[in-house]
């Protein structure tokens, strides 16, 4: 636990954790173990917590408002993929993307999800990659991230967009057009996440009750033809690939397609 950077109130509550610790390290040993499954858990600095713990402190979905700037249509119906579209995208590669974020035991998921979507649109329509944090949108440094829940203060915008449109709900090839134009806020479950390590996800256990949000940056083609997406967390760096996890895609897992939003700018 120290490894983690874990530290506790008194020597009863190192104690309980440890036994929390234990009991969830033997769960990702037990599912290591099982043969033929292309993803890892792994222990990190949620290891200590129970499941209700970790969904309360670190998910915490909300829905888009209705009818908040939300525009009619999709705007990608009518787009094809080119060939080298079908295989992979990565915003990270063009600049669309900044780095991973903690919330820390915060639940406001959300809004990391909807913040990582409209830094990517920014950057694709603007070319410059203007890091932000929350609210729509400061800059990070004129409105730091404190982790807390509080009353909003006024700012002046670093980024504004005209409004957003929602991915048609359960279609992952709609979901991989839009994808393909810029990152896209999306909803998952996330009951499943707290100790995912690596490898791609293929659902195990979750179904299709959105408890958090990500942002999806791209997707791609493994070496024996499983194709997932890759979502950007806001769990830091230590959790998962770097921050980031690959969920399997085509098949629905974590309901990634139910709840799908991006944000629409002019260049």
């Amino acid at each position: 636990m120290a490894e983690h950077g874990r530290t506790y109130k008194d020597e009863a509550e190192k104690a309980r954790r440890f036994q929390v610790f234990k009991e969830n390290a033997e769960f990702i040993d037990r599912s290591n173990a099982v043969a033929g499954r292309k993803y890892h858990l792994a222990t990190n600095e949620f290891t200590d917590m129970t499941h209700d713990e970790f969904m309360a402190k670190y998910t915490g979905f909300k829905p888009l408002p209705s009818g908040a700037n939300k525009l009619h249509g999709f705007k990608y119906e009518n787009f094809t993929l080119s060939s080298d579209d079908q295989q992979a995208v990565d915003w990270r590669q063009s600049g669309a993307v900044t780095g991973v974020k903690n919330q820390g035991g915060c639940g406001c998921c959300w809004a990391f999800s909807a913040v990582g979507a409209v830094e990517g649109i920014n950057a694709i329509t603007t070319g410059q990659l203007i890091i932000n944090d929350a609210g729509g949108l400061a800059t990070e440094d004129s409105y730091p991230y404190t982790g807390t829940q509080g009353t909003c203060q006024s700012f002046q915008p670093a980024v504004t967009i005209n409004g957003y449109q929602g991915v048609p709900s359960g279609d992952e090839d709609a979901l991989a057009a839009a994808v393909a134009n810029q990152p896209v806020s999306v909803g998952v479950d996330g009951s499943t996440f707290q100790s995912y390590g690596g490898g791609i996800f293929p659902g195990d256990g979750c179904g299709t009750d959105i408890t958090h949000a990500v942002t999806a940056v791209g997707y791609g083609v493994d070496q024996d033809g499983t194709q997932y997406w890759l979502l950007k967390n806001s769990w830091g760096t230590t959790w998962g690939e770097a921050g980031y996890m690959r969920l399997e895609r085509g098949t629905g897992a974590c309901g990634i397609a139910q709840d799908a939003w991006y944000p629409t700018a002019s260049a």
